[in-house]
């Protein structure tokens, strides 16, 4: 069961993180909080998870890394969200013109 809390904590900060997008779709200036959100939840978790079942996380001898194995994984939640985006949305041709207008 080691380090069966790192794709929890990733996959509970992802979903917040989808559900802030949902939440924030009319107000477009506070999506830029949903980063911050995901690292902050990712780093309570991380200690929430210490504290409750400590070997879920065998490298975190203190609070202070529980914390910032929590902190990492919730800002890797964004870098998944963009992975995916990149993969799944269709690529823009750059300049948006045809080439050859004939």
């Amino acid at each position: 069961m080691e380090y069966a809390s790192i794709p929890v904590v990733l996959a509970l900060c992802y979903l917040a993180g989808e559900i802030c997008k949902l939440l924030f779709s009319k107000k477009e200036e506070l999506n830029r909080l949903i980063p911050l959100i995901c690292t902050v939840l990712g780093g309570i978790l991380g200690i929430v998870i210490f504290f409750t079942a400590p070997e879920m996380l065998p490298g975190a001898a203190n609070v202070w890394t529980a914390l910032e194995i929590g902190l990492v994984t919730g800002a890797g939640s964004t870098g998944a969200n963009q992975l995916a985006r990149q993969l799944f949305t269709k690529r823009k041709e750059e300049g948006g013109e045809d080439e050859n207008p004939s």
